[in-house]
């Protein structure tokens, strides 16, 4: 295909779903739209079309976790990512050239515990942590988790005493008054593999991980742990599309065409649902009973609004207090100020507006 392109690497799971959507509904796109993709190459390479015009073309990349969608950014073998909000701002932490471009999906931080724990909500958790003779384990990926750092002012408030171990790091003897240690484990087959033996009581995850953990590791669900006090994360991002900073340089534009693409599909995504479950379960080669239970609880979204911007501002400011921020990046006292270092708007500003102009007309 000539003209134009970019590589999209995503990672493989449900949060790319309105990706799904336009790769296999393009009659709905070209109808609903205007904007669509014609497919070269199944799964693999992609046209965008507008009205009757090719204006970029697309190669898939798909990669089965969000480090490797990262690294593909990183190297340049891709243009655009699609992947967890916890790496890409953990990469910017270390000085890395990558920044968040787009919003794609909102995430609802669960607790999940393994059959042996009973409880049913977190204030019964709290109970049986509280009473027990040792700490309770709790796992999580990711030295730069939301979900860990959610789960820790949770435990704030309730007056629990915590500790924490990351891999490779000597870590201080644990403590008799502790209640709950938080260990950080290398990936979700590591924290399944520790709800089944028992090394771990629970895991804060998010979806599609926890209903797995549930259906397969006969865990069960605690409920959500962004929406506690204080609830700072509450509907923060979860995934986001990202770019490194030599690709916005020479590709904008054509990342701004991608962008608009994205929009309506998130639009067509949350607007209809069913053929989302059936998109995405064709493209994972999944049981509709298994996906539909995550996908009932996820909402898609490209625009910025107040949780999207406050919840990477409330990620930052907790590694602050906490001096998990290096020290020529801790000096941003406002929102304002931060939101510029990790993410880069100017591509997807006018990318809405015109996507706007086509949902309504």
């Amino acid at each position: 295909m000539a003209g134009p392109s970019l590589t999209i690497a995503y990672h493989r799971d449900d949060h790319a779903a309105p990706l799904f959507d336009a790769c296999l509904y393009p009659g709905d796109f070209r109808t609903r739209y205007g904007l669509y993709l014609k497919q070269v190459y199944e799964r693999e390479s992609y046209s965008l079309v507008d009205g009757r015009r090719h204006t970029l073309s697309l190669r898939l990349s798909y990669c089965s976790t969000d480090s490797a969608v990262l690294e593909l950014l990183l190297s340049g073998a891709a243009q655009v990512g699609i992947l967890a909000s916890d790496d890409v701002l953990g990469a910017v932490l270390k000085g890395q050239p990558v920044k968040v471009i787009a919003p794609l999906q909102r995430a609802r931080d669960l607790l999940v515990v393994n059959s042996s724990v009973p409880a049913a909500s977190w204030s019964d958790f709290v109970a049986w942590a509280g009473t027990r003779t040792r700490p309770t384990t709790i796992g999580y990926v990711g030295r730069y988790s939301f979900g860990a750092l959610g789960l820790m002012q949770a435990l704030d408030c309730q007056a629990i005493r915590y500790t924490s171990t990351i891999p490779g790091r000597s870590s201080p003897p644990v403590a008799d008054s502790t209640r709950v240690h938080l260990v950080q484990a290398d990936d979700q087959r590591t924290l399944a593999a520790g709800l089944s033996s028992g090394g771990l009581d629970g895991a804060v995850v998010q979806e599609p991980a926890a209903t797995w953990l549930q259906l397969l590791r006969e865990c069960h669900n605690v409920g959500r742990t962004d929406v506690l006090p204080p609830g700072r994360f509450e509907d923060r991002p979860g995934t986001v599309i990202a770019a490194s900073d030599s690709a916005i340089r020479i590709h904008a534009p054509d990342i701004s065409r991608f962008l608009e693409l994205m929009a309506v599909a998130t639009h067509y995504a949350n607007n209809h649902t069913r053929n989302t479950l059936a998109a995405t379960c064709k493209w994972l080669g999944a049981s509709p009973g298994l996906e539909s239970i995550p996908l009932s609880s996820m909402f898609f979204s490209s625009r910025p609004d107040a949780a999207f911007t406050g919840g990477i501002w409330n990620w930052y400011f907790t590694l602050r207090l906490r001096s998990a921020v290096p020290r020529k990046l801790a000096g941003h006292m406002e929102e304002k100020d931060w939101l510029g270092v990790p993410y880069d708007s100017l591509m997807l500003m006018p990318a809405l507006e015109r996507a706007g102009a086509r949902i309504i007309r």
